[in-house]
C-alpha cells in the first residue's frame, strides 16, 4: 500500500481498512518541533492530490487534504526521533464524537528539501507480517475489526521503536511539490 505524504493520511483515515494506526501519539510535549518549511500548498500531480499546511496552535499544523473525492482536515504534530522526523496526524479536534470513538494517530516519516515534501507511512504489509509472526519486538499491535493494524504501545515505547525501525516498516515515500 503506497502512502501519500500528509495528505494521504487523510485518504487513509477516510478509507475502510489497510491502515497502521496508533492509539498513542508518536510525540510528547518535550519532543514537539515546528518547522516553517512545511507551511504552504503542496501538490502531487501523479495522484491528483493536494495538501495545504498552515500554522496551528502551539507548534502544530492544520493540514487540509483534497483528493478527487473529498476534502478533510487534520491536526499535525512534528517530532524528531534520532535523525528522522515524523508527522503525527489526528482528526481535527473540537467535535466530541462520543465516548465510543477513540482518536487515533497516523505516523509518517517526513522530509522537506528543495521545495519537495516526502512522506512514508507505516507499511501495512510489513506490520501484517510482523503482527501475525510476533516480530514487531516490544511494540504491541493487533488487528481491529476492519483489518487495520492498531498499535497500542505507550508513546515512550513507540518512540523507542521508531528510533530503530527497519526501513521495510515504511511504505515507499510519496513526494509533493510546493506550489509557487
Amino acid at each position: 500500500m503506497r502512502g501519500v505524504f500528509i495528505a494521504l493520511v487523510a485518504a487513509a483515515f477516510a478509507s475502510s481498512g489497510c491502515l497502521v494506526l496508533a492509539l498513542q501519539p508518536a510525540y510528547d510535549d518535550a519532543s514537539v518541533v515546528y518547522d516553517e518549511a512545511f507551511i504552504g500548498e503542496w501538490a502531487n500531480t501523479e495522484d491528483e492530490t493536494s495538501a495545504t499546511i498552515a500554522r496551528a496552535e502551539w507548534r502544530s499544523y492544520k493540514v487540509t487534504y483534497t483528493d478527487r473525492f473529498a476534502t478533510r482536515t487534520f491536526h499535525g504534530n512534528l517530532t524528531t526521533i534520532g535523525a528522522s522526523r515524523f508527522l503525527d496526524l489526528t482528526e481535527v479536534r473540537g467535535a466530541d464524537a462520543g465516548p465510543y470513538l477513540l482518536p487515533v494517530h497516523g505516523v509518517f516519516r517526513v522530509t522537506v528539501a528543495a521545495g519537495l515534501l516526502s512522506a512514508a507511512p507505516l507499511d501495512y504489509g510489513w506490520f501484517t507480517r510482523a503482527t501475525t509472526q510476533n516480530a514487531a519486538g516490544r511494540l504491541a499491535a493487533a488487528f481491529d475489526d476492519r483489518r487495520n493494524i492498531v498499535i497500542s504501545s505507550p508513546t515512550t515505547e513507540l518512540r523507542r521503536w521508531l528510533m530503530q525501525a527497519p526501513g521495510a516498516a515504511f511504505s515507499p515515500p510519496m513526494t509533493f511539490k510546493k506550489k509557487p
